[in-house]
Formats: structure tokens, sequence, C-alpha cells
């Protein structure tokens, strides 16, 4: 099961279509498990929220062994500076574990239009699969339209796929059916 948990209101069709485009990446049901309020101090550098510790310090839901939980959070995130700096983050993953978060503040402007709001939500698919998949112990994939391809990365389109190339597709599988024995 995956949950989601909003720590920012969002719109309720916004959540329908991130629940879709999750069991639909994943074949997994997927549940919005309420709001809880954003922690009172996270951790700020440069008005970033430390992502790791924003994850720490939020109020945990109850999980089942192989449940995954996301939370969405309006916070622009920062991780630590590696050696050519700090990496931009548009979410966190406890890879291999259980926890994830994704930034709203890093997705294009949700606009009013229903172009402009099917892009954000593609978008915002992208990156809860993307953290999802680290999760599943998915790594970055070369692949520039796998929702795995780093969202850092120059060759990611503007208005990128929310899919799992083949091989990602393939090894996420494998993972969730190992963890459904």
């Amino acid at each position: 099961m995956i949950r989601l948990v909003t720590l920012e209101k969002l719109d309720p069709t916004d959540v329908v279509a991130l629940k879709q485009a999750l069991w639909s990446a994943f074949g997994l049901g997927t549940e919005h498990s309420g709001d809880r309020p954003m922690p009172a101090e996270p951790a700020v550098r440069d008005g970033q929220v430390d992502a790791a510790a924003l994850l720490a310090a939020v109020e945990p839901i109850r999980l089942v062994a192989d449940d995954k939980v996301v939370y969405l959070a309006g916070a622009r995130l920062t991780l630590p500076p590696g050696p050519l700096g700090a990496p931009p983050a548009f979410g966190f993953a406890e890879y291999g574990a259980q926890r994830a978060i994704v930034s709203l503040a890093g997705l294009p402007a949700r606009g009013a239009t229903e172009a402009s709001i099917e892009v954000w939500r593609r978008r915002l698919a992208r990156e809860t699969i993307h953290v999802i998949g680290h999760l599943w112990d998915l790594h970055h994939c070369y692949d520039a339209r796998c929702a795995m391809h780093p969202s850092w990365s120059p060759g990611l389109a503007a208005a990128p796929d929310a899919d799992l190339c083949t091989f990602c597709r393939e090894k996420s599988e494998r993972k969730i059916r190992l963890a459904k024995s």
C-alpha cells in the first residue's frame, strides 16, 4: 500500500489524480492517509528545509510491513552538500525503506487553466513515482523518459512523462512481488 500524507493543503482532485498515477506506475493500492501539520521547527538552511530532518520530524503514521508513505510538503527542500555543492531537491527518500517526502515548491506553477493544471499534476506524479522508486531500491536511470531519470538533469523534458521505463518497471515489480511473499 502506498500512503500519501499532505503537509500542505492540496485540491482533492489533485490527490485523486496522483493516486491514479501511482496505481498506474506500481499497481499498488494508494490512499490519502490524511493531513499532518508541518513540524514547528524544521532545520532551515538558506530559506530551505533540510529534507532528512523534516522527514525525521514529521508526525509518523502507522504503517504495515510493506507499506510506503510519501509526505507532500510545500517547503523548498535541501540536501547535504556533496563534492559539487548542494544538489537540487525535488524530494527525498530513505533509500530502500518506507518513508519519503516530495516538495511541491520545485514544481512548475499550477496555474488556473486545464493545461497548466495537467502539467503540474504530471510533474507531481513524476516526482512522487521517483521517490517511491528509491523506496523500492531503484537507482537513477539513463533513459530521460523514465521517471527514475534524475530531476535535476539537463536532459529532462519541460513536461516529463510520469512513467517508468521497462527495466525500472520490471525491477520495481520484482521488488513488489518479493514484498508480498
